[in-house]
């Protein structure tokens, strides 16, 4: 049987499987049903079960000084699966519930305390249950604040479980459906791929643990991937307002911070993956893009496979780096690192090219416009600092900038970029002019004051200390986690200038070499950053990076190029290149088990399972919130639809950033103010399709004024203006004329072979 036939019968039996499994997934759901439990046989120390109120608590009923367990149930027994908690109940303060198996360990048992709302009556969340277990129960919490009321407690089966094992199947097949496609190419670069797969995993073995130690920016950013997924759920794609942060009033952090990767652990949610696994999942594939990205970025600068995977496992492994991913939790910036290769081996290229081959030398124009739209779509800051370090890059070349083949590449490159990014940049523009926000406010005021979380240049060589911020805060030196760019490339600089002073080394190595140094100058502590931006307008912009130290990360891509540099010179005497390449290797490999260890030492680990499990408060700074908002008010903040002026105002339906309202007037003009923030984009409509004003409440609600006399149903709903969709379809344009361009070539070379050409 030839490989044709073969491939033709596997990818049979994959069908026949999937297909299978498609039938019992089915099944599964039309069969789950409601388990049979009792609430009014729960038990409780402190209350008892009302026939009409069911399990009711207040104040007077209870004195307590600190939460307890006010309720529990049912102890029944749970087979392995996938279950659904659905929770009906009451409350005046924001009360909780946990699950828990008394005799059976922590990982049987996926799940944690969730949140019960004042602002709503009714929770539902997902848990798992690892292995069968006897004794299942929810604790009903109460802080000892207000009333509490359950009133009725459903336990049902879901098959949510089912589908992640069919999409881990499905992602099986077709991996080696991949592999076999591409059988000879991965049996020529065998070698080449086993490295860089060592390099990923090297990088990922933090992430092979039971949950995931709870990084700085974690909270904001699994909040983040699962207002994506709750948005997909409700069927608004492109999300613009998550309304599953506070309480449903809305945050537009995906108009102000690019997540279009995000998508991707958004997916995983809904396929039934828990929050956490599909967090690890999306670093991960972060690890992987980003050797890959780094080991084509850094063979197309210096044409030598094994220089460009030195370097791939220098910056991949660099320590700045992996502090981001597994103590900062800094999604935005780890996943912008990603695409700096991509950057930087563009703006080596357009400095070191031969001008004179224009064909050759426009495509850098494509590369850079590729890396800074990855930049852009990711994190604005570290947009922000490249787009500043490429200005100053120009300017200290500027002989070579003001070649014309150099200034039209920049310029198709600009083009490039704005055109890829229309989708984000549009939206984000106007919202920056035309929503006066908290972060606008402080780019206008200015005093940021970041000069004192500048770092002592003895941090650059501190590579063996705990990897977890200490007790005595950011500003402290003996207080910051890791922050060096790791041994790697710190020898790289050292190094470089010892080549230096030898009177070796290329223009090309002097010139890293500066722009290492002033890389890491910029990061210091001695930095005059606070006069800058006292003084200039320029550099209050560049002080919203909020931490100098961010700048270690330009520092890191400039230190990888200058390695890079070094491993060519020395190159040309192979014995050499083989011992310092042995020498990265063991570094890069000792190194990240150093950081491995520090970080399953010191690390406070947890395991979400559930969206519910998550504070939708975790808005990090506040800063896209708009401008005057109140958010030390949030503790008291209330959903209720308020109104002046009105007969009759109910809610008769409520679908994210979605309300339908019937309102009664009087023979005054009436106001009407909803639990939702008053961003761009929201309109209100009657049945008829008539639109009425929409302007500020008070905290910046939306207030809705309507007619004397008004007696009908109101739509409120989120609608992007035309221009943002426009804006979006440039982008997809855009993206589709480049993969065409980029794999016609491909099937025109296969449509002539099987024609019979040779």
């Amino acid at each position: 049987m030839n490989r044709k036939k073969v491939y033709k019968v596997f990818f049979l039996v994959e069908i026949l499987i999937l297909i299978v499994l498609g039938f019992l997934f089915v099944i599964r759901r039309r069969t789950n049903q409601d388990i049979d439990i009792t609430i009014m046989d729960w038990k409780s120390d402190y209350i008892a079960y009302d026939s009409m109120y069911g399990w009711y608590v207040d104040e007077k009923l209870v004195q307590t000084g600190e939460k307890i367990d006010i309720v529990c149930g049912p102890n029944i027994s749970l087979d392995k699966g996938t279950y659904s908690a659905k929770i009906m109940y009451y409350c005046d303060y924001d009360q909780s519930c946990v699950a828990l198996s008394d005799g059976s360990p922590d990982f049987q048992l996926k799940t944690g305390e969730v949140e019960l709302s004042r602002n709503f009556d009714y929770l539902s969340y997902d848990f798992e249950v690892k292995e069968d277990i006897e004794d299942f129960e929810l604790r009903f919490r109460y802080d000892g604040q207000g009333f509490f009321q359950v009133t009725n407690v459903v336990i049902a089966q879901n098959a949510k479980g089912l589908l992640r094992d069919i999409s881990i199947v499905l992602a099986f097949f077709i991996f080696i459906d991949l592999c076999l496609l591409f059988a000879d190419k991965i049996k020529k670069n065998r070698n080449t791929i086993l490295a860089l797969a060592g390099i990923a995993l090297l990088s990922s073995v933090p992430l092979f643990t039971d949950g995931i130690a709870g990084g700085h920016d974690l909270p904001v950013h699994l909040m983040r991937i699962e207002g994506l997924a709750n948005e997909i759920r409700l069927g608004n794609i492109p999300v613009r307002i998550s309304s599953s942060y506070i309480d449903g009033f809305g945050y537009p952090i995906s108009i102000y911070y690019g997540d279009l990767l995000l998508y991707l652990p958004a997916l995983l949610r809904l396929l039934g993956f828990s929050v956490t696994n599909a967090y690890k999942f999306y670093v991960l594939m972060v690890n992987v893009g980003t050797v890959v990205i780094s080991y084509f970025c850094m063979k197309h600068v210096f044409k030598k496979k094994e220089i460009a995977l030195l370097t791939s496992l220098a910056y991949c492994t660099s320590t700045y780096r992996l502090v981001n991913i597994y103590e900062r939790a800094a999604v935005g910036e780890y996943s912008a690192m990603m695409f700096m290769p991509v950057v930087a081996a563009a703006a080596y290229k357009i400095y070191t090219d031969d001008i004179s081959d224009d064909k050759g030398y426009s495509k850098n124009a494509l590369l850079l416009a590729l890396g800074m739209s990855g930049l852009i779509g990711t994190h604005i800051l570290s947009t922000e600092m490249t787009v500043f370090v490429l200005i100053v890059v120009c300017v200290s070349l500027l002989k070579l900038t003001c070649r014309k083949n150099t200034l039209k590449v920049y310029l198709l490159a600009v083009v490039g970029t704005v055109v890829l990014s229309a989708y984000f940049i549009v939206p984000f523009l106007d919202y920056s002019i035309n929503v006066p926000s908290k972060i606008g406010a402080i780019i206008n005021k200015g005093g940021m004051d970041i000069q004192k979380w500048g770092i002592t240049l003895s941090e650059y060589f501190s590579f063996f200390r705990n990897i977890h911020m200490q007790s005595q805060g950011l500003e402290a030196e003996n207080g910051r986690m890791l922050l060096t760019p790791g041994m790697i490339l710190m020898m790289a600089l050292l190094a470089a200038v010892v080549f230096w002073v030898n009177h070796r080394g290329d223009k090309i190595m002097k010139a890293l070499t500066v722009y290492a140094c002033l890389a890491i100058a910029v990061t210091l502590n001695v930095f005059p950053w606070d006069y800058l931006q006292s003084h200039f307008w320029v550099g209050n912009l560049l002080a919203q990076v909020q931490f100098p130290w961010r700048y270690v990360g330009i520092a890191m891509i400039v230190l990888t190029l200058l390695l890079g540099n070094l491993l060519t010179q020395i190159s040309e005497e192979p014995l050499n290149l083989t011992q310092c390449g042995k020498a990265i290797v063991i570094v890069g490999f000792v190194m990240t088990c150093v950081l491995t260890s520090s970080y399953l030492d010191n690390g406070s680990f947890t395991d979400s399972y559930d969206g519910a499990e998550l504070d939708d408060y975790q808005i990090g700074t506040g800063e896209y919130l708009r401008d005057g908002t109140n958010r030390l008010g949030f503790s008291s903040i209330s959903s209720e639809v308020k109104w002046e002026r009105m007969s009759e105002v109910s809610v008769l339906s409520r679908r994210g950033s979605s309300m339908e309202l019937h309102c009664v007037g009087t023979d005054e003009e009436g106001v009407v103010w909803l639990p939702m923030f008053n961003y761009k984009g929201y309109h209100a409509t009657d049945g008829n399709g008539k639109e009425y004003p929409i302007s500020d409440g008070y905290d910046n609600r939306i207030e809705l004024s309507l007619p004397a006399g008004f007696d009908d149903n109101i739509f409120i709903e989120y609608r992007e203006p035309w221009y943002w969709k426009v804006a979006g379809a440039v982008s997809l344009l855009a993206v589709l004329a480049i993969l065409y361009s980029y794999t016609k070539p491909y099937f025109c070379k296969k449509q002539f072979s099987d024609n019979g050409g040779d």
